[in-house]
């Protein structure tokens, strides 16, 4: 087979040829250069990033002929033996298939021989290190905290958190990131410039967005897409390809829900499904299409071009972004999130996104405090208030108490003991849903001996059952140093309601009511707000 794939053509040979990851390629370059060299290694970050092309580039520095050197020469019988994957000094061991612990012995028993001849180092690279077993992990153990001379452990990972931490704390630990949209561009621009591959800037960019920080994977996806063109490469194949929208199908869409059309959001989502449209690939561009109205909005042209964007997508984003209040579009970021969440979680996420454009295109638009506020101040000045009429009596009584606290409160209760304080010590002994259920109690009797109380049918049942009538005993015997205690619990009257008056999650609701009241009254007397209602008369504010 005489044609090579572009991501193995174009892997990365030297430190300064790999994309994105300079904090990790510099830091072994420096310790090249000050003989620091560690005995083993970790590398970690998601796939295609470059963990293998930096393990291999780090071992060619350290056995290069010319060195240990930081720019290995490429041309040496080192170099050469360790790119085409025969050196005697290089071993590359899948953590996948070799992950027993006889493996790993076998692989310790090599490490008596010394390294090849013309080599500095014996060197072993271990991908997917995480897939070793439990008991391999411990007879690796060993040999990283006690190396043999001469020998460097490269491991690589894509999920750190199952490695043990014994294990990582013998090595020397390097993150790598998921690379930016726009070195993925830079990357895949000059492969195609050197494979004389014709292909416009936007499906570069399309490319790179769908390759979600893998370089590996953008190489895969020009591979596709380089196959299925005769001609030059543009954003609509790439899309017919991936199965993913245009992106002026997004706009239109946008522009749509704005204008609360909803006869025409439907349209467009009919015609993009007839053109073979992935839904799940939609939704998350759907999503992120919001996401980058936000930051058109709140981070301007400069955050919008890191995101890999071109300048005509950029121009249009500010453009939409401007056509709503920042409320408006915060809400419908969000619901767009939550949306795209819920239809690819749904058994029919064409519905659930049909539903989910309808409920936005329906959304009433709302106006933001600075907004109406220079409104405010814009409205002509020689509006005179009507006097308001004198509060009835019914509502001068509404501004005093809430008329859903005016409930009847049971007899006053014989409690010689603090009941909430009761409530808190259980909580406090590990048994929170006992607590809230105690909360639910309207207490007639609490002390000497004697719980009397009534409540909800649920909480009843449940603190009656035989093990938490126990359980309640104990934490009454520990609370009032009394050790015996009578415990009498009855349905309350309608006894099916949640909430019993005179209970403590009764007096809470009182309170939580109370300071709604407060709250809405003191907006209502602000004058501020009666300005606002007398320009704006009939607004819902």
């Amino acid at each position: 087979m005489s044609y090579q794939v572009l991501a193995r053509k174009y892997r990365p040979q030297d430190f300064s040829s790999v994309s994105g990851q300079e904090h990790v390629t510099r830091t072994l370059s420096n310790a090249i250069k000050r003989d620091k060299i560690s005995h083993a290694y970790l590398l970690c970050g998601p796939r295609g990033v470059g963990k293998t092309s930096i393990a291999r580039i780090f071992s060619k520095a350290l056995n290069c002929q010319k060195g240990p050197t930081p720019k290995p020469c490429l041309k040496c019988t080192n170099c050469l033996e360790i790119a085409q994957g025969i050196s005697l000094a290089v071993r590359e061991i899948d953590g996948a298939s070799h992950n027993s612990v006889d493996n790993v012995r076998e692989l310790i028993d090599s490490f008596r021989s010394l390294p090849a001849p013309g080599s500095k180092y014996k060197i072993y690279i271990i991908d997917e290190v995480h897939m070793l077993s439990t008991a391999a992990f411990n007879a690796l153990l060993k040999s990283l905290e006690e190396p043999p001379p001469h020998t460097v452990f490269i491991l690589a990972t894509t999920e750190p958190h199952k490695i043990p931490e014994t294990v990582i704390s013998r090595c020397q630990r390097h993150d790598l990131r998921a690379l930016s949209a726009q070195d993925i561009q830079d990357r895949l621009r000059q492969v195609s410039t050197e494979e004389k591959i014709k292909i416009a800037p936007e499906a570069l960019r399309m490319i790179a967005r769908y390759a979600e920080g893998s370089m590996r994977d953008a190489h895969s996806i020009l591979d596709r897409v380089q196959a299925f063109c005769e001609d030059a490469i543009t954003a609509a194949d790439v899309g017919r390809l991936l199965g993913s929208v245009e992106r002026r199908v997004l706009f239109d869409l946008s522009s749509a829900v704005f204008q609360h059309d909803t006869s025409k959001v439907l349209s467009l989502l009919e015609e993009a499904s007839a053109t073979g449209l992935d839904i799940g690939l939609f939704l998350k561009e759907f999503a992120t299409h919001y996401r980058e109205l936000l930051v058109a909005r709140f981070g301007g042209a400069g955050a919008l071009e890191r995101m890999g964007l071109g300048s005509d997508d950029i121009v249009e984003l500010q453009r939409q972004a401007a056509s709503v209040s920042a409320t408006d579009l915060q809400d419908l970021a969000q619901l767009a999130r939550e949306g795209a969440d819920a239809a690819l979680r749904s058994a029919y996420p064409k519905y659930v996104l049909e539903a989910l454009l309808v409920r936005m295109a329906l959304r009433e638009n709302v106006k933001d405090l600075q907004e109406l506020i220079g409104m405010l101040s814009a409205a002509p000045q020689t509006l005179v208030a009507p006097q308001p009429a004198a509060p009835s009596a019914t509502a001068a009584v509404r501004l005093k108490k809430n008329p859903k606290v005016e409930e009847l409160e049971p007899p006053a209760a014989v409690l010689n003991l603090d009941w909430a304080a009761f409530i808190k010590h259980v909580a406090g002994a590990g048994q929170p849903l006992m607590a809230e259920q105690l909360k639910y109690l309207s207490v007639q009797e609490f002390g000497k001996g004697v719980l009397k109380a009534t409540g909800p049918e649920f909480s009843v049942r449940y603190l009656e059952s035989q093990d938490n009538t126990k359980k309640i005993k104990e934490a009454l015997s520990a609370f009032s140093q009394v050790s015996s205690w009578s415990i009498n619990l009855r349905l309350a009257e309608g006894g099916s309601g949640s909430i019993v008056p005179g209970s403590l999650a009764h007096r809470e609701r009182q309170s939580q009511d109370t300071k709604k009241l407060e709250s809405h009254d003191a907006v209502e007397n602000d004058p501020n707000f009666k300005s606002l209602q007398r320009a704006f008369p009939g607004s819902k504010i």
